[in-house]
């Protein structure tokens, strides 16, 4: 796994590589403003990574994102569910949904019980507990 350190680094230094440019062309079509524009195209880069930091850096973190925690949450069978496949609607998301035992016919309450990948394991409502 890339670490997030990494990660961030990756998507900001586009952003650090303008800085120098648009001092070189400063340098040669305005001579006169380079030391002014250099000061704050470099505390302008500044602040502007500090921000990004606080605003990106937790969303690139390994944690689960909270909308994807769905041990527990209702859905509703939308395509029979069998031990290989099916499909049921939670929200507003329509997952890949599999159960352990027998079928889950359409418009049958469930539960999910766990989340593999994009997959989602379900049983009945009423034979959860």
């Amino acid at each position: 796994m890339v670490s997030t350190k990494v990660k961030f680094i990756a998507i900001t230094i586009d952003e650090l590589v303008l800085v120098p440019i648009v001092i070189a062309i400063v340098y040669f079509f305005i001579p006169e403003l380079l030391v002014p524009l250099s000061i704050l195209l470099i505390v302008g880069a500044a602040i502007f990574v500090v921000i990004k930091y606080y605003l990106v850096y937790p969303s690139l973190e390994e944690s689960s994102y909270y909308l994807y925690d769905l041990d527990g949450a209702i859905g509703k069978v939308t395509q029979t569910v069998t031990a290989q496949s099916g499909k049921v609607k939670v929200g507003q998301e329509i997952w890949d949904a599999r159960c352990d035992e027998g079928q889950i016919s359409i418009g049958t309450e469930v539960r999910i019980t766990a989340r593999e990948s994009m997959r989602v394991k379900v049983v009945p409502r009423d034979e959860y507990s």
